[in-house]
């Protein structure tokens, strides 16, 4: 008896934490701008809170994603390193270095 009561609260447990997990991992994507509906949203995604940090930003209205390497470490002001171009479904994806461009305006 005192077995069949451990493995149900285990059981419970289990459940909890799977539904837990479920709720926590049902993230939309952040969006830099309050409008959504216009389809020109940039969305981006920080991969990582380290030194080998990447922010990913992808602009939905030229598709292309564009990519910070270090994003968490050295200057404040990020350079774009490298774009991809996302043309054709299931085609070539080619990967292109930025522009320089100046930090100060």
């Amino acid at each position: 008896m005192e077995k069949a009561k451990e493995l149900t609260r285990n059981l419970l447990a289990l459940i909890g934490v799977f539904t837990l997990g479920y709720w926590l991992a049902a993230v939309n994507p952040i969006y830099a701008s309050s409008d959504h509906a216009s389809g020109d949203d940039v969305q981006f995604e920080l991969q990582g809170v380290n030194e080998a940090s990447s922010l990913l930003v992808y602009q939905p209205s030229t598709r292309t994603v564009y990519v910070y390497r270090g994003a968490m470490v050295g200057n404040s002001a990020l350079q774009c390193n490298f774009k991809f171009e996302l043309t054709k479904p299931g085609g070539v994806i080619h990967r292109e270095n930025c522009a320089v461009q100046s930090l100060n305006p």
